[in-house]
């Protein structure tokens, strides 16, 4: 049963003990009234879930594997200017970035956040472009879908390229 609310379950049950956590460190915990911790646990857990919802919600077409996630990955079609056209984002970046490792089918990069920087990492393959982004810690936790945005973004770069050289194609072959 993969649905979002099953994610949503899932990511409230898993980020219970950060709730319970900072219920019982600023309360204490007391084995006659174990009651109150647990559930402020899951009132905090649901809450931090519930917040990110809305973020997440609103692209349609999410999958759920992307679902109330942090780490997210897009494959491009391998071709000399879809590289090159990624090559050149990073050199003029669209956000404040940081190139950890530059190899020949390789690019890591981390792009700085308010609060948890991410790390862009692009493979080429053989008749891919892989592009993986996740946080540079605490990946379990959501992140307002910041980084399925950023990645959206840079396909979107990508393809709009790619569509733009293939209408300069056109025109030239039509004249």
């Amino acid at each position: 049963m993969e649905n979002k609310t099953t994610k949503f379950i899932l990511k409230t049950i898993l980020l219970f003990p950060i709730g319970f956590g900072f219920w019982t460190l600023t309360n204490g915990f007391d084995l006659n009234q174990w009651i109150i911790p647990v559930i402020a646990g899951f009132v905090g857990s649901f809450g931090i879930v519930f917040w990110q919802l809305f973020d997440y919600e609103k692209y349609d077409e999410i999958e759920y594997v992307d679902f109330l996630e942090s780490k997210h990955s897009i494959i491009v079609e391998n071709s000399n200017e879809n590289w090159n056209e990624i090559n050149e984002l990073i050199k003029n970046p669209f956000t404040k970035l940081k190139i950890l490792e530059k190899t020949e089918n390789t690019l890591k990069v981390q792009i700085e956040r308010k609060f948890m920087d991410s790390i862009l990492t692009v493979n080429k393959t053989q008749n891919y472009i892989v592009m993986d982004i996740e946080k540079k810690f605490l990946g379990f936790l959501p992140d307002n879908a910041e980084n399925y945005r950023t990645l959206r973004k840079l396909a979107k770069e990508v393809k709009a390229s790619q569509n733009q050289r293939n209408k300069t194609l056109l025109d030239r072959n039509r004249a």
